[in-house]
This record gives structure tokens, sequence and C-alpha cells, in this order.
């Protein structure tokens, strides 16, 4: 292949991020190489396709590479970084690398605060079933595909655009949708006022001929909606009767949502009501279904294919995963870390079974700070809860953050909940088993890893 004699190197190529990345650019046809702190499942599947992975940061790891590719979470005095200034090889931030990947086809960038990564995978599996092959690259594992990205050859690329860092206004595309928009990652914009205008920004980014796909139902969003007067935007909502695309009719069952779309502007010949039903649970995942399905009919997808690709969805890692059943109880593994995502998981759980337990991982002080009250708000909600100590991801300890000051919050209010020790967790959590619960482990963090040997240590 003609990019073979070209060698990059991704520092942090273990996160998810990268991985995706790293892959996509293996496919293509670079040379690719990475180091890592930690050997992890991403690491030993780029090993496993052929990509050289070094454990540990060092400088003779980027011997002969004639570029380096690094994430907002890799510190500019890493040693790997310091050499490639040393000897003046070209430095690049993976949302720059991925922005040289889309610029070559036509891209769907998904933003907003949360529900990203299910519906970049929704949209994903929609443009498939329409057998248009895209490429995606997402923030999560896709259950169909087994990995967070899937290099294709037809025109269209599917991309979770993260905004974390403000790295998402680096990237190109013609069609956006942004789920909402929400308190988060404050370390970053400083302020709700900063946040609002990345993502005004967002919009503004799009080409002349591109078109945004906004929920108004958020009220932050809908602020924006009123304040573009640049960009197309298709909105959507469960409320306003006479937005673009009306969600009616939702009706939630034990495994799937059931709903219709009044199509008040016709989309791609698209008009009038029409049913859809996916499989999967919650409210919020009827939001990101409608999202998808705009974009897809925007894209060329016929309604039918659409309609399939929903019905087939399985689901991305760590979304309400389900886990395995330990005694009476069925086990879950979520990715909820904000007090929106915590609610919208509670919900739709309650469709499956009322009887919830949640062990709740806490996920960065700074986070637990700036929400603090909406932490206690919603997890007062919480029937039985049982929280361990915070995940630091990194960051010092801010007093009176800490989990246990959500704790003595809690008890407070005489809510029923538990702090444990990782080490006490399957002792007592067990306990909770004998009985038709659904027990939910929730966070960001090193929950995931908890709640698998959990179910693996009881089965």
């Amino acid at each position: 292949m003609k990019n073979k004699n070209i060698k990059i190197h991704f520092i942090g190529i273990g996160g998810i991020g990268m991985s995706g990345i790293a892959e996509l650019m293996h496919k293509i046809g670079y040379t690719v190489c990475g180091s890592d702190i930690i050997e992890s499942e991403n690491t030993k599947r780029l090993k496993e396709i052929g990509i050289i992975v070094k454990i540990g940061h060092y400088k003779k790891n980027i011997k002969d590479v004639n570029a380096v590719v690094y994430s907002s979470a890799v510190n500019q005095n890493n040693p790997e970084i310091a050499e490639a200034k040393k000897n003046k090889i070209p430095i690049v931030s993976r949302a720059d690398m991925l922005g040289e990947l889309m610029k070559n086809k036509k891209c769907i960038a998904v933003a907003g605060s949360h529900g990203k990564t299910t519906t970049t995978s929704l949209v994903g599996n929609i443009l498939e079933s329409g057998n248009l092959d895209p490429t995606i690259v997402n923030g999560g594992i896709i259950n169909s595909i087994s990995k967070n990205n899937k290099f294709g050859k037809g025109e269209w690329m599917v991309v979770e655009a993260d905004e974390s860092d403000g790295s998402f206004l680096k990237l190109p595309h013609q069609i956006s949708i942004i789920t909402n928009l929400d308190i988060e990652h404050l370390d970053y914009y400083k302020s709700l006022g900063n946040l609002n205008l990345a993502f005004e920004q967002f919009i503004k980014n799009l080409p002349f001929y591109g078109t945004s796909i906004i929920n108004e139902d958020d009220k932050n969003l809908k602020k924006l909606i009123l304040k573009n007067d640049t960009r197309k935007i298709i909105s959507y909502s469960n409320k306003n009767k006479n937005t673009d695309v009306y969600i009616e009719d939702v009706i939630l069952f034990q495994h799937y949502s059931q709903f219709k779309l009044k199509f008040n502007n016709s989309i791609n010949k698209l008009s009038g009501s029409h049913s859809y039903k996916i499989k999967a649970i919650g409210l919020h995942n009827i939001y990101n279904a409608t999202a998808a399905i705009i974009a897809g009919l925007l894209s060329g997808v016929k309604n039918n294919y659409i309609k399939l690709a929903l019905i087939n969805y399985i689901g991305v890692k760590r979304r309400f995963t389900y886990l395995g059943k330990v005694n009476l109880s069925n086990i879950y593994d979520d990715y909820a870390h904000h007090p929106t995502e915590i609610l919208a998981t509670l919900k739709g759980a309650k469709q499956v079974n009322k009887k919830i337990i949640i062990v709740f991982q806490p996920h960065r002080y700074s986070r637990t700070k700036i929400l603090f009250n909406e932490f206690i708000n919603v997890l007062s909600k919480i029937n039985k809860l049982y929280l361990l100590e915070t995940y630091s991801a990194g960051e010092k300890k801010i007093k009176g953050f800490e989990s246990k000051d959500i704790y003595n919050k809690l008890q407070k209010l005489k809510k029923n909940v538990v702090y444990i020790r990782r080490n006490n967790l399957n002792n007592i959590v067990c306990k909770e088993t004998y009985q038709q619960n659904i027990i939910i482990f929730m966070g960001a963090g090193s929950i995931s890893k908890i709640a698998s040997n959990f179910v693996k240590i009881n089965e």
C-alpha cells in the first residue's frame, strides 16, 4: 500500500478514542505503532491485528517514526513528546488526526453532553442497514462489531465528536447531531456560557449546505436554535407538536420501546407519521433514535431499512449492559456518571424491574464539586444505594466533595445508602442477590471491572 512507508506512533494508544483512530489508520495502510502505561483490552485487540504496542512511555519508542499522535489525556512533559520535539517529528493531536481522516468522506458528527456514543452507534447501524458501508469512529464498544470503529468503503463516515476539550470544533462534517447540552467539562470551559459558545460555534462550523439535527426539548439547545440564523437546523421534540419532527405515542415495554415520528417538514421525501420500534429502553434512547433516524434519512437511507436497523439494534458496551445472573438478581453495567445520565438509566431500568439496587462509583472530585446538589437530588431517588470511593481519574482530592461527603448528606436526608470499601463489596452486595432485584454497577471509572469480577466470583 502507498502509505506503508509512513510510520505513525500513538501515545496512549489504548484509550477508547485513540485505539479507534489507530486501527483505522492501520486499515488504510499506514504503519502504526503506539504506547500506553498499561495493558488493556484495547491494546490486546490492536496487537492481534498487527500493531506494535509498547507498555510504558520511553523516548526509544518513537525511533524512525514520521509522526506522533497524542490525546488531551497525555501530559506535554511526556518523554515521547519531548523526544519528538527534539527530533522535529510532527506532533498531531487526536482530533487533528481524526479531522484529516474525515476530510476524505462525507461526515456525520454526533455531539452532546449525553448519548453521543449510543447515537453514533445507531447512526452507524442505520447506514449499515441501508448498505452504505460507512466508516465509524465511536467513543464506546459497539456490540454488533465488538469494537469502537469500522473501516467502510462507502462515502459516509460517522464520528462521535468529543466536546470535553473543545476538540470537536476541529472536525469537518456535513451533518451534525446535538443530543443535549448539560453542565459538564467545566474543568475545561470554566462556565456554562463558554460551553454554550462552543456548541454555537459547532453549528456555525457546518458548510452552507450542511444540516444540524438538534433536540429542541433541551433548554440550552432551544436557546441556540432561536439564536441561529445562518445554518439549516432540523429540530425534534416530544413536547412541541409544531417542531420539524415530533415524537408521539411513546410506549415503553420491558425490553424495547415503541414510538411514532410526525414529520411536519419532509425529509428526503418522507412526511406524515411513521411508527418505529427500538430494541432499547428509556425515553432518552427514543430521543437518540430520533436524531439517528433523521441523519439516516438525510444520508439517503430508505425508511424500511431504518426500521430494520432499530429493531436489530443490540446496543453499546456499558450502556445498561446485562452481565448475567447472580442467584435471583440480574446484574447490569452502566457508564452513567453524571446526574442526568443516572436519572435516565434509573427511569429506563424501571421498565424492566422496579426493584433496583445501584452500586455507584463517583467519577472525578471536580465533577462532584460542580454538581454536588444535582448528585444528591438524583441519588436520593434510588431505593437502595451502595457508594464506593471516588474514582479520581488523576485528580487531587477536593475536601468536602468526596464520596463520603455524598454519603453523609444522603444519610442526613434519611436515605437508604451504604458506604462500602471495594474489598468488602462482594460480601455485602451478594446478600442482595437472594431477591429478584436489578443490581446496576454504575460509573465511568474502574466500576466496570468490579462489576465483571462480582459476576465471575459469584457465578
